[in-house]
């Protein structure tokens, strides 16, 4: 099977008539979840995921398994019935991401943020300040720390240890071969893609990115960006 990467714009599920819609549309603990958050920002990003991971599920074919989701011991989330199948979620501001792969997967999206390089010392390897410090001061290095720490958190991830891996514990190398990981020697087996390394959208600049560890060459995967609102209704919710 292909490993399928979708993103999506949540602006419209702020509102509360197109919330109501669709909260329906996915499983009951996703409606819990989502209703937990107090502000509609929150809530509108929960719901996102959960409708997003939906429509991957239907689309790579095991349509329904998102109603029985488990979590590992750092957190990490899994298909209880599907344990061949692997897959990530992740949300920021007005943009969700999910990955569904054959093969164990991590994805990231962050909004770029104006001054944050100036956290690189404090999170990041030497190798990898250097590299944000030869860029012009300003976006550019907001950019470049945003692209680090979204590489980062898929790597983090994909290992099931999320935050209690620190970053400043691997090096990531943007070579032009590609993204090299260094953890205790070099990781080849890790493999890094960025979406368009910066994307402009209405609710400002994001970077997105996903890891698939042991994805062999020439394995296909498929990016999309979905129209939330515009899939509804789904077949086969689990009430």
């Amino acid at each position: 099977m292909d490993t399928l990467v979708y993103t999506a714009d949540i602006s419209a599920l702020e509102s509360p008539a197109v919330f109501e819609r669709l909260l329906g549309e996915v499983p009951e603990y996703r409606r819990v979840k989502a209703m937990r958050f107090k502000f509609p920002g929150g809530r509108a990003q929960s719901l996102g995921v959960g409708l997003l991971l939906r429509i991957a599920c239907r689309d790579f074919g095991i349509e329904g398994a998102d109603a029985h989701v488990v979590l590992g011991e750092n957190g990490k989330p899994a298909f209880r019935d599907e344990p061949e199948v692997h897959f990530n979620l992740s949300h920021s501001k007005t943009r969700v991401m999910c990955v569904i792969s054959p093969y164990e997967a991590g994805c990231d999206v962050e909004r770029v943020r104006s001054g944050r390089s100036r956290l690189a010392e404090r999170f990041f390897k030497e190798s990898e300040n250097a590299w944000i410090r030869s860029l012009p001061e300003g976006d550019a290095q907001d950019i470049a720390f945003c692209r680090l720490w979204t590489l980062k958190e898929c790597y983090m991830k994909v290992t099931g240890r999320g935050m209690a891996l620190s970053p400043d514990k691997f090096t990531l190398a943007m070579a032009p071969e590609g993204i090299l990981l260094d953890h205790e020697g070099p990781r080849p087996e890790y493999v890094f893609r960025e979406l368009p390394a910066c994307q402009l959208t209405e609710g400002g600049r994001y970077c997105h990115a996903y890891c698939l560890k042991g994805m062999p060459e020439g394995h296909r995967v498929v990016c999309r960006d979905v129209d939330l609102a515009g899939n509804a209704p789904f077949n086969g919710v689990a009430r």
